[in-house]
């Protein structure tokens, strides 16, 4: 894949399911999750673990008790930043499987994730924001703007630097399948939901516990990254 450092994006060589039904889509990332969890948790962990153990420290250091408002907002920061690099890097992990049958190594991995950084924050930035001025108006409106904009982590970690309009990129790829998508995440987000009650009753403390539901988070990664090559493939077979 070294090809693909050279030209800045991943060329989707291999073939790829169309995304025609929400069941089928989330049975088959739940396979490329599961399959490939140890190194997509290697990758994730190796992220977030030490900038949050670091953050733990900050918020013990300037008196700040876990779970207050400087502690939650500082929480919230490090996950769209450290999301920003994990995201290209799982998204490299996973296209190396994909391809080869084998996850991309972890060390290339991270290496893509890092180059696309900068890229990947911007964007998500832009996303969260967009979705929630939407979510100050009606729930409703910031649901559509979430699913809308869902493929940016994807397109950045896929397209690179080839895309410039990352946001209106994922606008295009949703069209015509927001109800699908929405199935598809809202069903990832329960299972999310269901393991944040688990490992907030193991007692780990903000850094660990921030990590662990980081890992669970990339499923939404390898759900979108699937329907984004049905898409794409089914687009370039037409």
């Amino acid at each position: 894949m070294e090809r693909d450092f050279f030209q800045g994006y991943l060329t989707i060589d291999f073939a790829a399911e169309p995304f025609h039904s929400a069941p089928k889509l989330l049975a088959r990332s739940a396979v490329l999750y599961f399959g490939t969890l140890p190194q997509v948790a290697a990758v994730t962990l190796i992220v977030f673990v030490p900038a949050k153990l670091a953050l733990e420290w900050l918020c013990w250091a300037l008196g700040a008790p876990e779970g207050g408002v400087l502690s939650y907002a500082l929480s919230a920061v490090s996950d769209l930043v450290l999301g920003a690099l994990a995201a290209p890097a799982v998204v490299y992990l996973l296209v190396g499987r994909l391809r080869t049958g084998r996850p991309a190594p972890i060390g290339e991995s991270l290496r893509w994730g890092w180059r696309l950084w900068g890229k990947s924050l911007w964007n998500t930035f832009k996303m969260e924001v967009t979705v929630a001025l939407w979510t100050l108006l009606l729930i409703v409106p910031g649901v559509v703007a979430m699913v809308r904009l869902a493929f940016t982590e994807v397109v950045v970690g896929v397209e690179g630097n080839r895309t410039a309009d990352v946001l209106g990129r994922s606008r295009e790829l949703s069209a015509g399948r927001r109800w699908r998508i929405f199935f598809v995440l809202a069903a990832i987000g329960l299972v999310e939901l269901l393991a944040w009650g688990g490992v907030l009753r193991l007692g780990l403390g903000m850094a660990l516990t921030d990590s662990l539901l980081a890992v669970v988070s990339q499923w939404n990664v390898a759900a979108l990254l699937l329907m984004y090559l049905g898409i794409t493939r089914a687009s370039a077979r037409s």
